[in-house]
């Protein structure tokens, strides 16, 4: 349902990245049924809707009407098929908070959506347009994760109260700020503004480190199952491994600012290249097909990009995620390809 009172407010963008031959990416089916894959990604402008009287659920990141029914703007592509996490929280007793509130984050969790997606919506709340409305509590349920707490304040400004709140209670306001993705969905290409923000908090961040680094993923379905292998090309061409997510956030952002080379499997903090200046970001890929989230971001920050498909286990299907055992890389193809960049 929409809100009555209910307000679109439109605020710019609307990009158009060119994809200079994305066309003949071996994309995963997934990503083609999206329509990527196209020469050129047009990315949705940015806008918000603001709702009168209405409640927000932090567990199941949706806006409500005061009956209970969910408002039709808050539904997010990724909740289409998403159950509720805590269907108890829509049928509990609201708390009522003062002024205009806002809710962060999306349905989908992980280190891509948060540097991708959630930061860039948050960041709409910063926009003059929005400043009619007040001062903004923009609500969270638990605990922020290091780099979002690094980078929140800034990108949200001083108009905007940063609040976590416990989850399992509606939280209802006069007005509540619902605002709209600025990328797309699949893909990681991101608009000139925040590239140009991102840019800016990248050189007030610490620097040192390697200038050629593998994201080291540890243990999981993300880990190098030829792990001794893959070490041994990586030392071959004085690559250093590295886990930004155990690294204070400024170090983390400085490390990429300044590395020349980032090579990292899918999903493992690879996305940290959102900082990078230069850096020729290879990506090792979960399956012999290509997701190109990493593709579209480096694209969108003027990055060199190249990818090394997995070794298909017998039996599995060329599209499936890895197995428990982790990603097998194909380490003739990489170290093929690092030789070609240190030229």
């Amino acid at each position: 349902m929409a809100l009555t009172g209910s307000e679109l407010v439109h605020l710019g963008g609307g990009e158009s990245i060119p994809c200079p031959g994305a066309e003949h990416l071996h994309l995963d089916p997934t990503a083609v049924r999206l329509g990527l894959g196209t020469s050129s990604l047009a990315l949705p402008p940015a806008r918000v809707h603001v709702l009168r009287d209405a409640l927000v659920s932090p567990s199941n990141r949706v806006a409500l009407a005061r009956d209970g029914r969910v408002v039709a703007e808050s539904v997010t592509q990724d909740l289409l098929r998403t159950p509720p996490r805590d269907p108890a929280e829509f049928r509990a007793p609201s708390r009522r908070m003062q002024g205009t509130i806002a809710l962060y984050r999306t349905p989908a969790d992980g280190r891509f959506h948060t540097l991708v997606h959630h930061l860039p919506r948050a960041a709409l709340l910063a926009h003059p347009a929005l400043r009619r409305l007040g001062p903004i509590t923009l609500v969270h349920d638990g605990p922020l994760a290091p780099v979002e707490s690094w980078a929140l304040p800034g990108l949200v400004g001083r108009q905007v109260r940063i609040v976590e709140v416990e989850p399992g209670t509606p939280l209802w306001a006069d007005t509540v700020v619902v605002p709209g993705y600025v990328t797309r969905p699949g893909a990681g290409a991101i608009p000139s503004w925040y590239r140009r923000w991102a840019d800016g908090a990248a050189e007030r961040a610490d620097g040192g480190g390697p200038r050629r680094i593998f994201i080291d993923a540890g243990e999981g379905p993300t880990a190098v199952a030829n792990r001794e292998a893959l070490d041994a090309v990586l030392q071959r061409h004085d690559v250093e491994a590295v886990d930004p997510w155990r690294l204070d956030p400024s170090r983390a952002v400085g490390l990429f600012r300044d590395a020349d080379l980032v090579v990292g499997v899918h999903g493992t903090g690879v996305s940290h290249c959102l900082f990078s200046r230069r850096a020729h970001v290879v990506e090792l890929t979960t399956a012999r097909t290509l997701r190109p989230e990493l593709y579209y971001l480096c694209t969108s920050k003027g990055l060199p990009y190249d990818f090394v498909p997995a070794v298909e286990a017998p039996g599995r299907n060329r599209h499936a995620a890895p197995g428990r055992d982790g990603v097998t890389v194909d380490v003739t193809w990489l170290d093929s390809l690092l030789g070609r960049i240190a030229r």
